[in-house]
């Protein structure tokens, strides 16, 4: 029945997600190695139903594609509980992108002022840009999981 679950969502989603197999094999390696997933299920509570290959009263085995833009994955053993949703993590890729975003302006203020500009203020500048591109990625797969979520 998981893998059957599992079928359905990859076929709603590999229709809406660009590189969607990229971004569940991504997933599954983040998944396999987080500390909140303990090989069964994850200890990270999600409103939403749709994001999980299967349901169970102790916990969800999380999609692939919702290991990929959890923003609690971790590696260090933690002992808490967490309760989220998808608009909560919308609400922090929102609030990052706001963030980089005022970052970028200033580095790019400051390269642009400088005859000769820093080697490491371009560097900084292209990983922000690099980032900033893995946000915006992040927002609009976090938005289609929502969407998808509103139908079932």
């Amino acid at each position: 029945m998981e893998n059957f679950r599992e079928l359905i969502i990859d076929a709603a989603l590999s229709k809406r997600i660009k590189n969607f197999k990229d971004i569940e094999s991504e997933g599954i390696r983040k998944r396999n190695i987080c500390s909140y997933f303990n090989g069964k299920i994850c200890r990270i509570k999600f409103e939403e139903s749709v994001v999980s290959s299967w349901l169970s009263q102790e916990g969800i085995t999380p999609h692939p594609v919702l290991c990929y833009i959890c923003p609690y994955f971790s590696l260090k053993e933690e002992e808490e509980s967490i309760k989220s949703s998808l608009f909560d993590i919308y609400a922090y890729y929102a609030k990052l992108k706001e963030s980089v975003e005022k970052e970028l302006q200033f580095i790019e203020s400051r390269v642009n002022n400088f005859v000769y500009s820093s080697v490491s203020l371009k560097r900084r500048r292209e990983e922000l840009i690099y980032l900033l591109d893995d946000i915006n990625e992040k927002i609009k797969i976090t938005t289609e999981l929502i969407k998808l979520s509103e139908y079932s």
